[in-house]
């Protein structure tokens, strides 16, 4: 009779060969469809979580609560703002670029401006989530 843990283990195993093969053919059928191959991709991270799982199994470590998450109330709000300065600048560049783009570059730096700084700030917030997520 097979201990419950080594069965356990190999089942993971054989779910993650399967899972990985799913998402092989996703990708090399799929390469022209995004739902294919964005199913494929996420069997890719549901493989990869069970490769986590399968090694707490395997080697006993024990599982740590998760620390809380690290971003504050003012960074959320920070975000926010930057979202209203990127589109306040978009409707200017519009404004601007209506009547044959007289404007100037103002309009143009000021959008390109705001969409670096939101985008490094979301990133930034979103990177801080995923790694919570996964730890």
């Amino acid at each position: 009779m097979v201990p419950p843990k080594k069965l356990k283990v190999a089942l993971l195993f054989a779910i993650q060969a399967l899972l990985l093969c799913f998402a092989a053919f996703c990708m090399f059928y799929g390469q022209h469809n995004f739902i294919i191959t964005s199913t494929g991709i996420l069997a890719i991270f549901a493989g990869l979580a069970l490769v986590r799982t399968t090694r707490q199994v395997r080697f006993g470590t024990p599982l740590r609560g998760k620390p809380t998450f690290s971003v504050k109330p003012w960074q959320w709000l920070v975000g926010v703002a930057l979202v209203v300065i990127l589109a306040v600048s978009y409707a200017w560049l519009l404004h601007s670029a209506a009547p044959s783009y007289k404007g100037g570059l103002v309009p143009l730096w000021s959008f390109l401006a705001a969409t670096l700084a939101c985008g490094a700030w979301w990133s930034g917030l979103f990177i801080r989530w995923f790694v919570w997520w996964f730890r």
